[in-house]
């Protein structure tokens, strides 16, 4: 009887320890298959980019896929217009044209953190400035969800919390 209770209890430890080490190795960052997009925990400039909607060039000039996506982001906030807006895939909210909006005409952010949430998913976390309110989406801390767009990154969510 304590056999059968025993070997139970050993095969589960074993299930349970598979199931562990599955885990762990699905959710480590990895290169997807079938482009050169990768999330890694990459060192990331501290600076600070600021933006004026009187002056956007079309070329991001930052280091990294993931950070030009929320540069683009963060352009097409400040200008739709922008012919490059137009193919970005941003969130609908992005387009909007409502003056009572409150949509900023200047935009700072300083990336804070890279959080991998899978080998599909990433949020930047950012601390952001803005002369307007757009939705609570500009001032304080901002997170970009991003998700692999052929070889780059693109915005897909945009939220803030309080920190």
């Amino acid at each position: 009887m304590y056999k059968k209770r025993i070997i139970g209890f050993i095969l589960m430890i074993i299930i349970l320890i598979g199931l562990y080490a599955w885990k762990t190795k699905i959710s480590a960052p990895i290169i997807r298959a079938g482009g050169n997009v990768a999330v890694t925990q990459q060192v990331f400039d501290n600076s600070v980019h600021l933006y004026d909607a009187e002056h956007l060039s079309e070329k991001c000039n930052l280091n990294s896929p993931m950070a030009c996506a929320v540069e683009t982001a963060v352009k097409c906030t400040l200008n739709p217009d922008l012919t490059m807006c137009a193919d970005a895939k941003l969130p609908k909210f992005i387009f909007m044209t409502d003056d009572a909006l409150g949509r900023p005409s200047h935009m700072s952010f300083q990336i804070a953190k890279i959080k991998p949430i899978n080998n599909e998913l990433v949020e930047i976390h950012t601390d952001g400035t803005c002369d307007g309110n757009w939705f609570g989406l500009c001032n304080g801390r901002i997170i970009y969800v991003l998700v692999p767009s052929g070889d780059a990154w693109r915005v897909k969510d945009i939220y803030a919390i309080e920190i």
